[in-house]
């Protein structure tokens, strides 16, 4: 029993070890630009910004951190990152040292080869307090590669899905014309059947019609020979009345 689980065990940790190889991400300490938004200046922000930015190459998407290092002079954490290339910031965290306030944070994207763009809030009490907009620019010379198999995969993916989308819009118009060539079909024949309704319904109306007929006419007559009957049986009774009656006084 023993043997038994610590070969369930080491092959475990076997599998782990497999998928921590597999899983193996590559990071790279890149260089960036800190520029007033929607032009080539650098920001005054510039120097509050720590560089190199930490970029990881995980799957098919990059994971940069970044760090806002603040001196003491200008309060706790004055500097927050309101969102960063159109989304929150992650992985966020604040620490304090002796020279001052560090806020770090993270953001993914596919393509640094593109302007990142971001908005802070800077908040200096009794000081300055403002929201701006800034713009990065990244060194790609030493980026990690990313997956590209992750890529490939994604990009297969969407190619099947306009391919299936395609599919299903062809076989939409194939159903609608056939819905429409059905429904025309439908009624075309429909109207024949309401014609054919109409002329059973007249026969079936005119064989009930003479069946109700023929009923009442034999009932008649079994009437009248019912009554006949009654009439003759009368007639038969009287003279046996009068015959019985004619000996029955002779008698006396």
């Amino acid at each position: 029993m023993k043997r038994k689980i610590g070969k369930l065990v080491l092959g475990l940790l076997f599998m782990v070890a497999s998928f921590a190889v597999t899983a193996k991400v590559s990071a790279e300490s890149i260089n960036y630009q800190a520029l007033k938004y929607g032009t080539q200046q650098t920001s005054m922000a510039s120097n509050y910004y720590v560089k190199p930015a930490n970029v990881t190459a995980n799957g098919d998407q990059y994971l940069v951190t970044m760090t806002i290092h603040t001196s003491t002079q200008l309060g706790e954490w004055p500097v927050t990152v309101l969102s960063i290339n159109g989304q929150g910031p992650a992985n966020v965290s604040k620490t304090k040292s002796a020279s001052g306030y560090d806020y770090s944070y993270a953001f993914q994207t596919a393509d640094l080869s593109q302007t990142i763009s971001s908005s802070i809030s800077i908040d200096v009490p009794k000081v300055y307090t403002a929201n701006h907009d800034i713009s990065f620019k990244f060194d790609t010379s030493n980026l990690p590669a990313l997956n590209s198999t992750a890529s490939s995969a994604t990009t297969a993916s969407s190619s099947s899905a306009v391919a299936s989308s395609a599919s299903q819009s062809s076989a939409s118009s194939q159903s609608v014309a056939s819905s429409s060539s059905s429904q025309s079909s439908s009624a075309s024949n429909s109207v024949a059947s309401s014609s054919s309704q109409k002329v059973a319904a007249k026969t079936t109306s005119d064989k009930v019609t003479k069946k109700q007929n023929a009923q009442i006419a034999a009932l008649n007559r079994k009437n009248k020979q019912t009554q006949t009957a009654i009439v003759t049986g009368g007639s038969v009774a009287v003279v046996i009345l009068a015959v019985a009656a004619y000996f029955f006084t002779k008698r006396k």
